[in-house]
């Protein structure tokens, strides 16, 4: 007995996203898919440490500011003090001005101890305790070392500035990469591909309707 030929089997249809791709012509669509994955990885990757250093540089903007401000003020009071402490005209030696220059001096003790216990570089705590150790006297040496302190450490704030400057003008630069690679994988896949579908979709609903 001859077994009956089986019936031929069912041919899959193609997707309407497959058939418009048959026009997709710019190169081989597994070289675009693979072309833009990598760039959109590479995308990925500089967007992470984008944003690391966008937040990083912030945050050194941020702290670095409010301490060069901080400090701007401590060197102003320190001044003062410095010559209500040293001048030998007859007005500072009136008890309310020695009373007033006492408190100053206490103000700038309480507050650059405070400074000092935020600081985390040993060498910017030096600096500090060189500058309380000028508030403590009134000898000129010791007076002269704290007035350079404080302009030392000033100086090392306004660089830690610069350095966040230069991190924000490499963030600029990683932007313009990320974007360009965003960019090269939209017009070489993603953007054509959607063209060709979004045609194809409006002509097959014209031969529908006619």
């Amino acid at each position: 007995m001859t077994t009956p030929p089986l019936p031929p089997r069912p041919s899959i249809g193609r997707s309407s996203f497959a058939i418009a791709m048959k026009d997709y012509t710019f190169i081989r669509p597994g070289i675009a898919v693979s072309v833009s994955a990598v760039t959109l990885i590479a995308a990925l990757l500089i967007g992470i440490v984008l944003i690391r250093s966008l937040g990083q540089a912030s945050t050194t903007v941020d702290r670095g500011a409010r301490t060069v401000q901080t400090l701007h003020r401590y060197n102003a009071g320190l001044e003062v003090w410095r010559q209500m402490a040293t001048s030998t005209d007859p007005a500072y030696k009136r008890p309310e001005v020695i009373a007033q220059r006492d408190s100053i001096r206490h103000a700038l003790q309480s507050q650059l101890s405070r400074l000092a216990a935020t600081i985390t570089d040993p060498a910017d705590q030096e600096l500090v305790q060189t500058v309380l150790g000028g508030l403590a006297t009134t000898d000129v040496g010791v007076g002269t070392q704290a007035r350079q302190a404080m302009i030392v450490l000033l100086a090392r704030q306004d660089d830690r500035m610069f350095d966040a400057a230069q991190a924000s003008q490499r963030a600029v630069l990683l932007s313009a990469v990320l974007l360009a690679l965003t960019v090269l994988a939209a017009g070489m896949l993603v953007v054509p591909m959607a063209w060709l579908y979004i045609r194809y979709k409006r002509g097959a609903t014209i031969e529908v309707k006619v």
